[in-house]
Order: structure tokens, then C-alpha cells, then sequence
């Protein structure tokens, strides 16, 4: 199955003191938090890689 750009993307999100990375994998979102940015950033990278997404996180 072909990935679709607007199905599939990983973005983080700050909110209050938590960092949330939502992931969107063919139109299904998943979110997970984390409580440094750090942790948030690398489980993205990883979401990223595994996706075969290549343009840079937004943050």
C-alpha cells in the first residue's frame, strides 16, 4: 500500500510541561506523551524512520 503525505506524518506538540509526538499512519492517529523533549524527539525520529518519512521534524 502506497503511503499517502496527508495520511502519514509524525508531529510533536508541547503542552503544559508534557511533550506529546502524535503519529498519523494512513489516516489512523496514535499519541504518545513523554516528560522531556529529548524522549519526545527520539521515539519521533524512530516513528519517522519507520515510516520512511525523510523531511525534518517541526518544532
Amino acid at each position: 500500500m502506497q503511503k499517502q503525505p496527508w495520511k502519514t506524518s509524525v508531529e510533536i506538540e508541547e503542552l503544559g510541561n508534557r511533550h506529546y509526538v502524535r503519529v498519523i499512519e494512513n489516516g489512523a492517529v496514535s499519541i504518545k506523551g513523554f516528560g522531556s523533549q529529548a524522549d519526545a524527539k527520539a521515539f519521533a525520529q524512530g516513528e519517522r524512520a519507520r515510516l520512511g518519512l525523510d523531511s525534518p521534524l517541526k518544532n
